[in-house]
């Protein structure tokens, strides 16, 4: 394999740590030759980032190779250097590290049950979201209902994240029926039409759980727990697109 077989979702993985050594040292090769990009994937790290920093993790050891400056062209000053590109990488590091040592080590069916409830949300999403009449069953218009009827059912306050500067207007929300019980289904809805679903249902446990990614044919899902709930916010959107929303609703519970 050669810098000319680097794809994006390869970056995607370097950036998740789901990389081999070969492939990995392949990748940071091609980013010291191609700086746009890995302007673009220091981007995706520092998003990332922003979300690990919300679950803070004992200190552990991290040993990424650098990144090895390049030279460049006399009319790019406008462009951060990749020093500062491998800086910002480097912040990352320890929250790869991290989340994959503990996926390692996480009880096999704790995997299962978070597989099962992502699928949940992602099943109630498909449903709900294309539905032309009844997609929910209190509209945004009754917001304030809707969240206390909600949180009444879940048995957690609950709320339903301000997303218009992000392009989404909320629709409503419904109550769903799933495996650990009781959920709430807020929907939103952008001036395309296209709608994304955030899943909340009360936690099990005080535990804070990783930020996960899953893919379901062209549906993506992002799921999180905090000492409360567990979520999941799914859409059909491209996995860049879901991850900024995703972390706009992380600040809106931060």
């Amino acid at each position: 394999m050669t810098q000319t077989d680097v794809t994006t979702d390869m970056l995607h993985a370097f950036v998740d740590g789901q990389l081999n050594e070969s492939d990995s040292a392949l990748v940071e090769a091609y980013l010291c030759e191609n700086p746009d990009r890995a302007v673009e994937v220091a981007d995706w790290a520092l998003q990332n980032d922003a979300i690990n920093q919300l679950f803070p993790a004992p200190e552990m050891p991290i040993n990424l190779p650098d990144l090895q400056p390049v030279s460049q062209p006399a009319n790019s000053n406008r462009r951060p250097p990749l020093r500062a590109i491998a800086a910002s990488l480097m912040i990352l590091g320890l929250g790869i590290l991290l989340g994959w040592t503990g996926r390692s080590v996480a009880p096999q069916n704790t995997d299962i049950t978070v597989a099962g409830l992502v699928q949940q949300a992602i099943n109630a999403h498909a449903v709900y979201t294309a539905d032309p009449h009844r997609p929910v069953e209190v509209a945004a218009n009754e917001e304030e209902l809707l969240i206390r009827w909600l949180s009444n059912r879940i048995g957690e306050q609950l709320s339903a994240p301000d997303l218009t500067s992000n392009g989404y207007d909320l629709v409503g929300g419904r109550l769903l029926s799933v495996a650990d019980g009781p959920a709430a289904q807020f929907m939103y809805e952008n001036a395309d039409g296209t709608r994304i679903t955030l899943f909340a249902v009360r936690s099990a446990n005080s535990q804070m759980a990783e930020f996960t990614f899953k893919q379901d044919g062209t549906t993506n899902s992002f799921y999180w727990q905090d000492d409360r709930l567990r979520y999941a916010l799914v859409g059909d959107l491209p996995r860049a697109q879901l991850n900024r929303l995703a972390i706009r609703v992380y600040q809106a519970f931060s």
